[in-house]
């Protein structure tokens, strides 16, 4: 009867973890979208886990790059970022991740 609670410990720990590798499964079906000279964005139709933008900044004076992300979200939302002061920064690229 002592060896209860640790069992019920031991199951109570293993489901978190099973939930937490099916809701890690990459989403598909992902978009990317241009929509001004500063902003990006991305967007999964299918799947699970989550999608963030990742976008090439180039500053139109300078000529210097950086990247710029927005933030994780989940399927059917979308992610947006922008590079900076829209009259300096434009957006070269746009991409995405997913995790």
């Amino acid at each position: 009867m002592a060896m209860t609670p640790l069992v019920l410990a031991g199951i109570a720990v293993a489901a978190p973890i099973a939930g937490a590798t099916a809701a890690s499964a990459k989403p598909s079906g992902c978009q990317v979208g241009h929509p001004d000279s500063n902003t990006g964005t991305a967007i999964c139709r299918t799947g699970t886990g989550q999608v963030r933008v990742k976008i090439t900044c180039q500053d139109g004076i300078t000529g210097s790059k950086h990247l710029a992300y927005g933030p994780w979200v989940g399927v059917n939302k979308v992610s947006k970022a922008a590079c900076g002061a829209p009259q300096r920064m434009i957006v070269t690229l746009v991409d995405y991740q997913t995790r």
